[in-house]
């Protein structure tokens, strides 16, 4: 389970340098809904 938590936050991190902060910040709730 840690692995997944590490890969989804260098994931949220590279959306966001590229300019999608908000979208990630949607993606990472999504995500989080279905893991927990």
């Amino acid at each position: 389970m840690g692995e997944l938590v590490q890969a989804l936050g260098e994931l949220d991190a590279l959306m966001r340098e590229l300019g999608a902060g908000d979208e990630a910040d949607v993606q990472r709730q999504l995500l989080e809904e279905r893991v927990w």
